[in-house]
C-alpha cells in the first residue's frame, strides 16, 4: 500500500467514527438480510419481522461496537448494558414507528427500514460514544484523536509531505 494512504488509513482508524460507520454498515446489511428472510419465508407480520431482525442485529452491534469501534471491552459490561438498554429501546420505538408509518404511505418494507435506519445513525453514534461506552478518563495509552487531528501530521504516525522523503512506519 502506498505509504501516504497507509498513513491516512492508520490515522483514521484511531478515531471511533470510521470504525462505527464500518460496523454500522455490516450490522445494517445483516439486519436487512434477516428482515428479508423473515419477510419472504415466514408468515410473520411486518412488525414482528422488523422486531426480530432489529433485536438480533442490536445484540450483534453491541458486541462489535464494544470490542472494535469504541474499544470498551476492558471496562465493566454491566454499566454499559445499563446505558445501552434505554438507548436501544428508544431506537426500537423510533425504528418501528418510522417503518410502519413509511409503509402506510406506500414504501415497501426494505426501503422503509433503510430510511428509518439512516435517520437513527447519528443518534446512535452520539449515544454510543458519549454515553453507552463513555470513558471516565483518557490514558496516554488510549488517546482518541479527532478526525482533524487524525488526518493531520502526528508524532505517532507522520503523514508524508510531498517533496520530502517519507520516514514513517
Amino acid at each position: 500500500m502506498n505509504p501516504r494512504w497507509r498513513g491516512r488509513v492508520t490515522a483514521l482508524s484511531r478515531h471511533s467514527l470510521p470504525r462505527f460507520l464500518l460496523l454500522a454498515g455490516v450490522g445494517f446489511a445483516f439486519d436487512l438480510g434477516l428482515l428479508t428472510l423473515l419477510h419472504h419465508f415466514t408468515s410473520l407480520p411486518n412488525a414482528a419481522s422488523v422486531t426480530i431482525a432489529f433485536w438480533v442485529t442490536y445484540a450483534l452491534n453491541f458486541a462489535l461496537n464494544r470490542h472494535i469501534a469504541f474499544r470498551a471491552h476492558e471496562r465493566s459490561v454491566g454499566p454499559q448494558l445499563a446505558r445501552f438498554v434505554p438507548q436501544v429501546l428508544g431506537d426500537y420505538v423510533l425504528t418501528l414507528t418510522a417503518v410502519l408509518a413509511l409503509q402506510a404511505i406506500g414504501l415497501n418494507l426494505t426501503v422503509a427500514r433503510i430510511v428509518a435506519g439512516g435517520t437513527n445513525l447519528i443518534f446512535n453514534y452520539v449515544l454510543y460514544r458519549w454515553w453507552t461506552f463513555q470513558r471516565r478518563a483518557r490514558t496516554a495509552a488510549e488517546p482518541e484523536a479527532t478526525i482533524e487531528e487524525s488526518l493531520g501530521e502526528s508524532s505517532r504516525s507522520p503523514l508524508p509531505v510531498p517533496g520530502r522523503p517519507y520516514h514513517g512506519d
